[in-house]
């Protein structure tokens, strides 16, 4: 039904504008509120302006009170922060993009081979040292740097730089430690030189520098909205530590896009290129013809996102300190509005002869489960089987796309083959006989 209710909601509107439909995302974020689905903080910029702005989720959760200055958990987002510092150095010299990782950790594995840029764009290999075997939440209690590192080397690598794409916290955690090294400081002081004070941010803050008084608790839904307990920051410093207002997130991107922070051919080297999801510090997402930088971050109880539309100047940051309401769906939902969603239905759609050429049911090599394609209501849809069912889009020639997800899936029915993309990832699929 909420769903029914989401959608009555976004596609109702007609016609497009130039300005940003506020009453329609206060439609969204009334029905998110009044049924429990989120808590959290939203702000949209135009033009380098604040046009929308509003904390939301049940008052009574919230053991602060929610004023314009309480920050919030955004996660991975700090990674786009980590990665503008090291293109800093760049611009300043003291760092090359192609110096080795042994120059800085000779005893991470593989580290003579593996280069700055591998650590930004996540092709060095090296894996994930917030999952640590047997303790997969270790790191809610104060660790070591030592105890860090450590952990990184055991984990080893799964695959030579260049060879694949794998999301690597372990890459950025060492990039943070290489800027604390290159500047001779600490993060927190050199995200306070650096970014803070020449950007005017007010709450805007590394680990070092929280004020725990005033940073949203994360919340999980019971029947109620609970406390869950989260990262013990210091242990992700650079990496997922950085709180703030989703004002001065929105200021930071618009400013990094403006060139006020790094220079414009850095800029240019943290986007990625082509159909690569990840760039060097920045992800792309791509609706209704809007191309959208940024990036995505989820704690063990907050999930953020943060966007920058270049062509149309629109900023959009997002974080949920509770979520019930996924966070891919909350975004699928608010760029329907934003955009219009311009595409007509019929664009989506396939007709029952096309679905023939689809339909059926996929496996993978790389993948244990089973992919199910099934035709319904002239869309086609998709399934994990054993899992929920979702509707996909068609988005071009045997290419179709659900967007909160971020899964595009292109089809070569006359081999059987289905690649299923997702946040940089590729696997190939066959069509069952």
């Amino acid at each position: 039904m909420k769903n029914i209710i989401l959608f009555i909601i976004l596609f109702s509107i007609k016609g497009y504008s130039q300005n940003i439909d506020k009453k329609r995302i206060d439609s969204l974020i009334n029905f998110v509120e009044t049924n429990n689905q989120d808590i959290g903080s939203i702000s949209i910029f135009k033009n380098g302006k604040e046009i929308y702005d509003r904390t939301f989720g049940e008052i009574d959760a919230t053991a602060l009170k929610k004023t314009p200055d309480l920050k919030y958990s955004i996660g991975s987002v700090s990674k786009m922060i980590t990665a503008t510092l090291i293109f800093k150095l760049v611009d300043e010299k003291k760092i090359n993009l192609d110096d080795k990782l042994f120059s800085f950790f000779p005893d991470i594995p593989n580290s003579k081979n593996i280069t700055i840029k591998n650590l930004l764009e996540h092709t060095s290999g090296l894996q994930n040292f917030v999952i640590k075997k047997g303790n997969s939440q270790w790191l809610t209690k104060k660790a070591t740097q030592k105890e860090i590192i450590e952990e990184i080397i055991n984990q080893g690598t799964a695959f030579q730089p260049n060879e694949k794409v794998f999301y690597s916290n372990s890459a950025y955690y060492l990039l943070a430690r290489i800027v604390e090294r290159k500047y001779s400081s600490s993060y927190s002081k050199i995200l306070e030189e650096k970014i803070i004070k020449p950007l005017k941010l007010k709450n805007f803050a590394s680990f070092h520098n929280h004020n725990y008084n005033n940073i949203a608790l994360s919340y999980r839904y019971e029947n109620s909205w609970k406390t869950i307990e989260d990262f013990y920051f210091e242990n992700v410093i650079g990496v997922g530590d950085i709180a703030s207002t989703m004002y001065d997130t929105n200021i930071f991107i618009s400013q990094l896009f403006a060139g006020k922070i790094i220079s414009g051919n850095s800029l240019e080297k943290m986007l990625p290129t082509g159909d690569h999801f990840f760039g060097r510090g920045l992800i792309n997402l791509s609706f209704g013809g809007n191309i959208l930088y940024g990036h995505y971050g989820d704690t063990y109880g907050s999930h953020s996102i943060v966007l920058f539309d270049i062509k149309n100047k629109i900023a959009i940051s997002l974080v949920l300190n509770g979520e019930q309401l996924s966070k891919d769906d909350f975004v699928y939902y608010l760029l329907n509005i934003i955009y219009k969603n311009k595409r007509a239905l019929s664009e989506r759609q396939i007709n029952s002869i096309q679905a023939e050429l689809y339909t059926g049911i996929y496996s993978s090599s790389e993948l244990s489960f089973k992919f199910k394609l099934s035709y319904k209501d002239q869309f086609l849809t998709a399934e994990v089987i054993g899992d929920s069912s979702f509707t996909l889009d068609k988005i071009g020639e045997n290419k179709f796309e659900y967007f909160p997800a971020g899964i595009i899936l292109e089809l070569n029915p006359s081999e059987k083959k289905m690649l299923l993309i997702q946040r940089g990832q590729k696997y190939q699929f066959t069509r069952d006989q």
